[in-house]
């Protein structure tokens, strides 16, 4: 790097073309000047590197990682947070998921802006279990601001939810600003509770879909007659993911791009709406996945475009974390003998946890197939095993 800075230093001194003694010290001053700024700033980087591998857990990648936001020289700070945290009965693995998220935590002052929210919580009968429940899942809220933010989302959900267990179960994940729209929240979780919605289902509501209860009302109540007409039950989960798919901006166009790519696959039109009933979010997937996902599925898997029709939920997965490397075992097991065609059933290996998937498919095949897990984690090809 100083190389090249150097040569385009001299590019840009005026002359014959010929470097002189004072160009010479110049440049020689300004190396000696970056050596040294460098010199200091790995110097810090190490130490912070160094501090959040042995204090906070993390792995060397996501120290390094963790560093680019967050640098310092010496621990006090660092160590009066991670203190702090441990006081308040946050696990080490808690600790270490926190700093990784937001590393920056290390550098706040734990006394003036951690702990006014959580004697907040406390006062309204919060145990610092409940509060490394709630913190676990959305860190971010440590940040937000306590009049602001958290103690009018408190209100709100206090007001609609009869205990602090359904408030902490919609205070996790919650990504969208309910406060700022609290007349839109009420009126429609009002509307839920007329379809027969219990405070259960409104706190998942809450939690999960709070972006379609910001909606306006006019608007909230037009989705949910759309859902309604499409043959959704307001007591079935599905409902709320219609609801979400239908109250998307551009869900028209996107819907009409995913209708035909399924078209192409040779779905009918009862298929698509029967998938879209299964599982609504089949209608919002790009239309890159569906087609990377079907195309593996029905032409090097040989099944059937249909039978996805009926298991749409196939289509989120992960091609590269789980389609592939499942469906690669299987294909070395055909080959093998050591599994029937007529016996794969795609759906259950497909959907089953890992556990069970390595159990069935992997260890069980080890002394036959010794490369099978190598397969499974895409170091070896099909072929080679």
């Amino acid at each position: 790097m100083f190389g090249i800075l150097s040569r385009r230093l001299k590019i840009s001194i005026p002359g014959n073309g010929v470097t002189g003694s004072n160009s010479a010290f110049d440049l020689g001053s300004l190396a000696f000047s970056f050596s040294s700024f460098v010199g200091k700033s790995e110097k810090g980087h190490s130490f912070t590197v160094s501090y959040l591998v042995n204090s906070c857990g993390l792995s060397p990648e996501a120290a390094i990682v963790a560093s680019q936001k967050v640098n310092f020289k010496n621990p006090e700070r660092a160590d009066s947070v991670l203190a702090f945290l441990r006081e308040h009965e946050f696990s080490e693995t808690q600790i270490t998921s926190f700093v990784r998220k937001r590393p920056w935590l290390l550098l706040s002052d734990p006394k003036r802006k951690i702990l006014p929210k959580l004697e907040f919580f406390y006062s309204k009968g919060f145990s610092k279990k409940d509060l490394v429940r709630i913190m676990s899942s959305d860190p971010h809220l440590l940040y937000r601001s306590l009049d602001n933010h958290i103690i009018p989302t408190y209100n709100l959900l206090r007001s609609v939810l009869p205990s602090n267990e359904m408030v902490i179960t919609a205070l996790r994940h919650q990504w969208v600003s309910l406060e700022k729209n609290s007349k839109h929240v009420i009126s429609n979780i009002g509307l839920l509770r007329q379809l027969g919605f219990s405070d259960s289902q409104v706190a998942s509501t809450l939690q999960f879909f709070s972006e379609i209860l910001v909606l306006k009302p006019e608007r909230f109540s037009s989705v949910v007659d759309k859902v309604k007409d499409m043959g959704f039950e307001p007591e079935k989960f599905t409902f709320l993911f219609a609801m979400r798919a239908l109250a998307m901006k551009r869900f028209k166009e996107t819907w009409n791009k995913s209708y035909k790519v399924y078209r192409r696959w040779g779905w009918s039109e009862d298929d698509i709406l029967g998938a879209f009933r299964v599982h609504p979010n089949c209608m919002v997937i790009s239309e890159k996945k569906i087609e990377k996902s079907m195309d593996f599925l029905v032409n090097k898997m040989g099944w059937q475009s249909g039978k996805i029709a009926k298991c749409p939920v196939i289509l989120f997965y992960s091609f590269e974390k789980r389609i592939l490397p499942r469906c690669s075992v299987v294909q070395v097991l055909l080959s093998k003998g050591l599994m029937r065609k007529e016996d794969v059933k795609l759906i259950f290996i497909l959907q089953c946890v890992d556990k069970i998937f390595l159990e069935k498919y992997v260890t069980k095949y080890h002394e036959q197939v010794p490369l099978l897990f190598s397969v499974y984690e895409g170091k070896v090809h099909v072929e080679d095993a």
